[in-house]
């Protein structure tokens, strides 16, 4: 998955869960009219999956097995040693943890995004359209019991089902303290290719469906920013930095047709004009450029991401003046510049 894919991917999923961006509009439920329509991500979400369990390294801590509602001893099913430079070298136990999922233990990864590049390009594409802070948990089961009895959680979610089947149950009432489900509450098996919005502080139950099956819940929290008058503004002077390197066009000032450009700042910039210049704000720092280049500056905020050629048969300037500002940006750090 790049870059392109996951802000695409991103937009589809929030298009279709309705117009207003999530958690408005409470519990609702996007279920794709052509299911291989994103195969492709959702492949590329699962190799994140498969490589996170296949090399944990140093964040062993991020995995949990559960079952019956309690951890298991970590002891059980991870093996660590340190070694030269005291790196931290860690392994799962493939058999104990097979046999226990098999059980009906669900293992959990948490904040996946910091083990695999797909999956974090996908939170920061949704960080981005959501204007909040995101972070990604991965679950993996094949029983048909819960590991988790009814429960909420104190921030919004997404849910990405992945793979298998699963059964979700969805109280109709925010915030209801019950010790059981309203009549009308969402009552769904999720295949893959489905999303579901769970607003926080709604009760939920999650079962398993006696098959192997992994989804991805993008918890997220608005940023506070925005609570205040210009949040959008304020965000902007946040100095947050997406994942990516522009090495070779800092260093050279080489840009290629092919060359991939994106912002880099993790959040949208701010864009004001006066008669002969555009002022962006981003990542804390304000950037003064001529006019005529507000066109491609406008493209790049809006958190895509786009090859050379793409960008300059839309920005409506010459070659030689979009390389300048590609490479100006790659120098600056406020363009991410690729391949």
């Amino acid at each position: 998955m790049t870059a392109f894919d996951a802000l695409r991917y991103a937009d589809t999923l929030l298009a279709g869960l309705g117009d207003q961006r999530p958690p408005s509009g409470g519990v609702r439920l996007h279920a794709p009219s052509d299911p291989g329509q994103d195969q492709a991500a959702h492949e590329a979400l699962l190799v994140g999956v498969w490589s996170a369990l296949a090399r944990p390294g140093a964040l062993a801590t991020n995995f949990r097995l559960v079952e019956s509602g309690r951890h298991v001893d970590r002891s059980r099913w991870v093996r660590s040693r340190v070694g030269d430079g005291e790196i931290l070298h860690t392994t799962l136990v493939p058999a104990y943890l097979h046999s226990a999922v098999e059980r009906g233990a669900t293992l959990v990864i948490s904040h996946l995004e910091a083990l695999d590049d797909r999956v974090m390009l996908l939170c920061e594409a949704l960080e981005y359209l959501l204007y909040a802070r995101a972070w990604v948990n991965c679950y993996i089961t094949a029983g048909e019991s819960s590991a988790f009895d009814l429960h909420s959680d104190g921030h919004d979610t997404l849910i990405l089902q992945l793979l298998g089947r699963k059964r979700w149950q969805v109280d109709s009432r925010t915030g209801a303290r019950s010790p059981d489900l309203a009549d009308d509450s969402l009552d769904r098996v999720l295949t893959p290719g489905m999303c579901l919005s769970v607003p926080r502080h709604t009760a939920h139950r999650v079962c398993g469906t006696g098959e192997l099956t992994i989804h991805l819940t993008v918890g997220y929290e608005p940023l506070a920013e925005l609570c205040e008058e210009s949040g959008a503004s304020r965000l902007a002077l946040r100095p947050d930095r997406r994942v990516g390197a522009s090495l070779r066009s800092a260093l050279t000032g080489e840009v290629g047709p092919t060359t991939r450009i994106r912002w880099a700042s993790r959040w949208p910039p701010h864009i004001a004009t006066d008669d002969g210049h555009v002022t962006v704000t981003t990542m804390g720092r304000r950037i003064r450029l001529d006019r005529r280049l507000e066109r491609p500056v406008v493209i790049l905020g809006s958190g895509g991401a786009f090859t050379f050629d793409t960008l300059l048969a839309a920005a409506g300037l010459p070659a030689a003046d979009l390389r300048a500002l590609v490479a100006f940006g790659a120098r600056n750090d406020f363009l991410i510049c690729e391949g």
